[in-house]
C-alpha cells in the first residue's frame, strides 16, 4: 500500500513538472513569436520609413532638375537673347561713336552673356548627362575663377574613362554636391583658394572640395542647415558617403565617395 502511494505521487509530481514544462515552453515559444513580430514590424516600419524618405528626396530632386531646366531654358531664351540684341545695338552705336564708355559697356555685356550661358549650362542636366563629369567639374570652377575672387584648381587621378561607369542619376547627385559645395565657400568661407581632386578607382569615384576659408565648427553649421546635411543624404542615396572636415580658421573639406554600382 505504502508503494502505491508513492508511485501515485511520484506520478503526480512527474506530470505537474512535465505540464509546468509544458506551461513555461509555450510561454517561451510564444514570447519568442511576439519578439520575432516585433522585431519584424520595427523592421518593415524603418524599411518603410527609409523608402518614404528616399521618395521624397528623390521627387526633390526631379522637381529641383525640372526648376534648374526651366530656369536654363529662360536664360537661353529670353535674357540670352536680350543681351545679343543690346550687343548689336552697342555695335552699332561704336560705328557713330568711339566713346570710351560705349567699348566698356560692350564689354560687360560681352561677359554677362559669358556668363549667363555658364550658367544655363551648369543648371541644365541634359547637358551634364551628355559630357564626363570631369569636364562638368572644370566648366563650374572655370566659371568661378573668373570672378578673380577665387584661385581655383582641378587635380584627377587614377582613370578617368572608369567615371563613365557612374549611372546619369548618380552623376548628376554627385555634380550637384560639389556645386553645392561650391556654393557654400561663395556664401560663406571667405575663402581666395579651392581645390577639387577627383580619383577614380576600380570602384567607385572619390571627389575632396577643400578651401583655405575661415573654416566652422562642423556640428554646430550642421545643426543650423548651411546645406551639408543635404550634401550627406544625397550622398546615402547614391549608396556612398559624405564627410566634411572642417575647423575655425583652418578652412574646410568635403571628400566624397560614390560607388558605380
Amino acid at each position: 500500500m505504502p508503494n502505491d502511494q508513492y508511485q501515485e505521487i511520484l506520478i503526480v509530481i512527474v506530470t505537474s513538472v512535465l505540464v509546468l514544462g509544458l506551461l513555461i515552453g509555450t510561454l517561451v515559444v510564444l514570447m519568442l513569436n511576439y519578439q520575432k513580430k516585433r522585431f519584424l514590424h520595427l523592421e518593415e516600419k524603418r524599411n518603410l520609413q527609409a523608402t518614404y524618405e528616399r521618395n521624397l528626396l528623390l521627387s526633390r530632386l526631379e522637381i529641383q532638375e525640372e526648376t534648374f531646366d526651366h530656369i536654363s531654358r529662360e536664360i537661353h531664351d529670353n535674357v540670352g537673347q536680350l543681351l545679343s540684341l543690346a550687343k548689336v545695338q552697342l555695335n552699332i552705336a561704336l560705328q557713330n561713336s568711339q566713346s570710351e564708355l560705349l567699348n566698356e559697356i560692350k564689354n560687360n555685356v560681352g561677359q554677362a552673356m559669358t556668363d549667363l550661358r555658364d550658367i544655363a549650362k551648369s543648371l541644365n542636366a541634359t547637358r551634364l548627362q551628355q559630357i564626363p563629369i570631369s569636364e562638368a567639374f572644370s566648366h563650374e570652377l572655370q566659371r568661378i575663377s573668373r570672378s578673380g575672387i577665387f584661385e581655383c584648381e582641378f587635380i584627377t587621378n587614377g582613370k578617368s574613362d572608369l567615371t563613365n561607369r557612374l549611372s546619369e542619376q548618380k552623376k548628376i547627385i554627385l555634380f550637384r554636391m560639389v556645386q553645392e559645395g561650391l556654393q557654400n565657400i561663395i556664401k560663406h568661407a571667405k575663402a581666395t583658394r579651392v581645390l577639387l581632386m577627383m580619383e577614380s578607382k576600380e570602384n567607385e569615384v572619390v571627389v575632396q572640395l577643400t578651401d583655405n576659408g575661415e573654416g566652422f565648427d562642423a556640428g554646430i553649421a550642421e545643426n543650423q542647415g548651411l546645406g551639408i546635411e543635404n550634401i550627406k543624404k544625397r550622398a546615402r542615396m547614391a549608396g556612398g558617403e559624405a564627410v566634411i572636415f572642417s575647423r575655425i580658421g583652418e578652412g574646410t573639406s568635403i571628400a566624397i565617395q560614390i560607388p558605380y554600382e
